[in-house]
């Protein structure tokens, strides 16, 4: 038996399984729908400008989107399922199985907990939201997932490979590596990202529908850094499997490609620095607020991302648009890597 909120039981927030073979259900409006919309004044309230804007003007309308990675407050995953939701899309918001915590946004504190929340912020944009919790490392769970997500929506056409390992004993040099942190950061962010990946794009071939899978890797997937090897490795592994996949999936008209950000300031980042701040003798409030900096005089347009910019290249390749590019990797960080 799995705890609350975890891997194969009932979401907090959502309505009891059908079946044990349930993994999770889509957010219903008395239970996920009604209970607040805190947490949404930032990424929810953009969606909707860019939905009122008439951006998209609904062009993933009959669209079944899962989206990995997506429960973090603030976060990468979130902005990417606000943003296809906001194009018309249904849902499928995949997250990790921590527990809920505590937030700070412009309305007060609140109760985050993860998937259920975000799928409460796509359903109040007006499509359907389906919130799952599962271990991307763990194949059975996520062939379960996948198959549950096609039991409520009846297919998938886009895949967003967003989840990732976060970094802790991980960012040392390669000699001084623990192999079960290189064994945690490659499991979670290639060896999980091949297993959704294999079981949407079966789903897909049966289905004759075509379908978009975007894998979110890095620029430390474009070149390497010090103290990133297992990370840096995982993320050039996969810009390797999007071009394998798109050679092997446009005969079933499947579009691949691999999205590359850059520094963007997350509640990711500043998990990175409150682990590598203390060896540098820095707060980890003082190490982001340098690395921010370093970044910005880095790029020729003096900035760096938010969230928002990589949900937007995002929901370009998931588009009827991106229709023509395939096996590429694409670098969004504001002009700092330009191979």
């Amino acid at each position: 038996m799995c705890q609350r909120g975890t891997c194969s039981g009932i979401l907090r927030g959502s309505s009891p399984v059908k079946s044990s073979h349930d993994l999770c259900v889509p957010a219903q409006k008395d239970t996920i729908g009604a209970s607040n919309t805190q947490g949404q004044t930032h990424f929810q309230s953009r969606a909707a400008d860019k939905n009122a804007q008439g951006v998209g003007m609904n062009r993933l309308s009959d669209k079944v989107a899962l989206v990995t990675g997506a429960g973090g407050w603030r976060a990468i995953g979130q902005a990417i399922a606000l943003r296809l939701a906001a194009e018309g899309a249904s849902v499928a918001v995949a997250g990790s199985t921590r527990p809920p915590y505590e937030i700070e946004d412009e309305t007060g504190r609140h109760l985050w907990e993860g998937a259920v929340s975000v799928a409460r912020q796509v359903e109040a944009l007006g499509v359907p939201a389906m919130p799952l919790s599962f271990d991307i490392r763990e194949e059975e769970r996520v062939n379960e997932a996948v198959a549950a997500v096609i039991r409520r929506f009846g297919h998938i056409d886009i895949l967003v490979n967003n989840a990732a390992a976060a970094g802790a004993g991980d960012r040392v040099p390669l000699v001084e590596l623990p192999t079960s942190e290189w064994d945690r950061v490659v499991d979670t962010n290639l060896r999980g990202t091949f297993f959704v990946t294999r079981a949407v794009a079966q789903a897909m071939i049966e289905a004759r529908r075509g379908g978009k899978i975007i894998i979110v890797s890095s620029i430390n997937g474009r070149v390497g850094r010090a103290d990133h090897g297992a990370y840096a490795s995982s993320k050039f592994g996969l810009i390797g499997l999007t071009q394998v996949l798109a050679q092997e999936l446009g005969q079933y008209k499947i579009n691949v490609n691999a999205v590359c950000p850059g520094t963007v300031p997350t509640p990711r980042l500043d998990n990175n620095c409150k682990v590598r701040a203390p060896g540098l003798g820095l707060t980890w409030q003082e190490l982001r607020d340098r690395h921010l900096e370093e970044r910005r005089a880095q790029s020729p347009l003096g900035e760096v991302g938010t969230p928002e910019d990589i949900a937007d290249l995002v929901a370009f390749l998931a588009s009827p648009e991106s229709k023509f590019i395939t096996g590429q990797a694409i670098v969004a960080d504001g002009g700092i890597v330009t191979i």
